[in-house]
């Protein structure tokens, strides 16, 4: 929309007139010093782009009128911020609640690698080995025998015996983390 002078000089003079009742109308509402500003512009915005309209009005009805454009921007603004704080609380007590399930998958995973570790003593410090690499690191047969310096028959037969071993210690004991290590073995 191109201006002109005679525009710019009622927006300046309207400017003068009204600009801290429109603040002090938008502060009322939002109770934020850099919003009610923003409403302060987006009034001066919407008022300059109706400014036809703003000429067939009388100085009474020219007040009115840009003050409830203040009041229903600053309403607007005020909504907007409820919503988002209420957007912004679910989304911290959902991650709260996100953080604890967290926290117990956590608790149930040391758990497990504890009891796992605890079963893990009964080999010996080669089978030990050879059932980590296996297990945890999904590694193969010919790579395990490559860290190790073995043969490949020999860290299988090492893996088989590990497993058996744990199978029978594992038998007797009822844990949700035993089960699901039982599952994996």
């Amino acid at each position: 929309m191109k201006g002109t002078n005679q525009d710019y000089k009622k927006m300046e003079e309207l400017y003068e007139l009204y600009e801290q009742k429109i603040y002090f109308v938008a502060y009322s509402i939002v109770r934020n010093v850099q919003q009610a500003e923003d409403i302060v512009q987006e009034v001066f915005i919407t008022l300059y782009n109706n400014l036809e309209k703003l000429r067939s009005l009388d100085t009474y009805e020219h007040k009115r009128y840009i003050l409830r454009i203040a009041k229903n921007k600053a309403i607007d603004s005020y909504r907007k911020n409820k919503r988002q704080g209420m957007l912004v609380e679910e989304y911290q007590r959902e991650s709260m609640e996100t953080a604890d399930e967290k926290m117990n998958e956590w608790e149930h995973q040391i758990m497990a690698e504890n009891q796992i570790d605890s079963l893990l003593t009964v080999l010996s410090e080669s089978c030990r080995q050879v059932f980590k690499y296996k297990v945890f690191y999904n590694l193969s047969y010919q790579e395990i025998s490559k860290i190790m310096g073995l043969t490949e028959v020999n860290i299988r037969k090492q893996f088989e015996r590990a497993r058996k071993r744990l199978h029978k210690r594992i038998g007797g004991i009822q844990s949700e983390g035993f089960t699901e290590f039982k599952r994996n073995v």
